[in-house]
């Protein structure tokens, strides 16, 4: 499997830009080459905004680029990183390929999971049930022994039998902030 170096933007949202440079790793897996995303490591041990380490990151993801046979450009925004990322593979004449969306490709609505917590009608609060969220959203994991894995996690320290974690396929839902009054998320 050919290796692919994966250049998608990390400043700004970063949430969401982890999120869908996740994705562009998973469609490169899917597409038959072992991807690599040095902003999906780099950050957990490099202050991005610092100059200085900012700028050791990036001479070592040169150093990992020129290992790799192509550069796969994702996303609508090139951002100051990508540039030189993309100026590095042109010099060393790595292939070079634009990947503006990958939603007509499955990555987009590949399978998602969540955690469904159950409170049991013996609860004080009586019955309910509702996707486990992190600051108001439903948490989702992109593979099933992830999702599990913390719905292990929280059932080992639950401190009330009345409520019960379990995994579960997120389908999607509909949202009717669009122009034509549908919109699919998960």
């Amino acid at each position: 499997m050919e290796l692919v170096y994966i250049a998608s933007p990390y400043a700004g949202d970063i949430e969401y830009n982890i999120k869908m440079a996740k994705k562009y790793c998973r469609y490169a897996m899917e597409c038959g080459y072992t991807p690599v995303a040095v902003h999906l490591l780099y950050p957990t041990f490099l202050n991005d905004s610092n100059p200085v380490e900012r700028a050791i990151g990036i001479k070592m993801g040169l150093h990992v680029l020129a290992a790799c046979e192509e550069l796969w450009v994702c996303g609508n925004r090139v951002s100051e990183g990508m540039k030189i990322e993309i100026a590095e593979a042109k010099r060393l004449g790595i292939k070079v390929k634009y990947i503006k969306s990958i939603e007509n490709q499955g990555v987009m609505n590949m399978k998602q999971y969540g955690v469904w917590a159950k409170r049991s009608a013996a609860s004080i609060c009586g019955a309910a049930e509702a996707w486990l969220k992190s600051d108001g959203k439903p948490m989702t994991f992109d593979t099933y022994e992830e999702a599990a894995e913390k719905a292990s996690m929280l059932m080992k320290n639950i401190g009330t039998a009345n409520v019960s974690y379990f995994l579960k396929e997120m389908e999607p839902e509909l949202d009717e902030a669009t122009s034509s009054g549908m919109n699919m998320k998960l």
